[in-house]
């Protein structure tokens, strides 16, 4: 697997690959990287934030992530920069540092692509609840691609269920899809036990 050092862009809400995200920018730092990004076509990593929070201070982060790639910009009606990002390859931490400017940059190893199996049956109820999901209102604006297989049905449901941090971080750093649908058929049961 092979290494990169690129920018770290940490949020409180996780991103999953072929998911998407708007964001607003505002923090110089930010706006630089975005900048740089448009100018040479590349992406950066999306890290979810263990520790602190999105402005100021470099914030301490989960070890695993996500490459987003910015799909579209606009300025806000604030006057502020809107940007649509959307995942893709995944990634793990090896180090990290933290800029002058409190942009973090790391060291990552890209994370093997995970196989298309179709959804087995017995997380076709998983796969009606996530159609259910995508029904309402708050849920199209996410513009979530149709669901192939059980790698995109696991990241759809991570990203649309009432999970902890810590949770999505951890079914994001599985490797096998069944695993992760199986984790996530038990966090519906204790959701639905509430």
């Amino acid at each position: 697997m092979s290494e990169e050092n690129i920018p770290l862009f940490p949020l409180s809400n996780m991103l999953f690959p072929q998911q998407r995200l708007e964001l607003q920018i505002f923090e110089q730092r930010y706006l630089s990287l975005v900048s740089e990004c448009l100018r040479h076509g590349t992406g950066f990593g999306v890290v979810q934030i263990r520790e602190g929070r999105e402005v100021g201070p470099a914030a301490q982060v989960f070890q695993v992530g996500v490459e987003a790639t910015i799909v579209d910009w606009t300025q806000r009606p604030n006057g502020l920069l809107g940007i649509t990002i959307e995942g893709g390859r995944k990634f793990r931490l090896l180090s990290t540092e933290v800029q002058p400017d409190e942009l973090m940059r790391a060291r990552v190893q890209w994370l093997a692509d995970e196989p298309q199996i179709e959804v087995p049956e017995q997380f076709l109820g998983l796969q009606e609840l996530c159609q259910q999901l995508k029904q309402h209102p708050a849920v199209q604006a996410f513009k979530l691609p149709p669901l192939v297989c059980s790698r995109d049905l696991g990241w759809q449901l991570c990203q649309l269920l009432p999970l902890s941090a810590a949770d999505k971080v951890n079914l994001l750093s599985l490797d096998d899809p069944m695993e992760r649908l199986q984790r996530l058929a038990e966090q519906v049961a204790n959701l639905s036990q509430e």
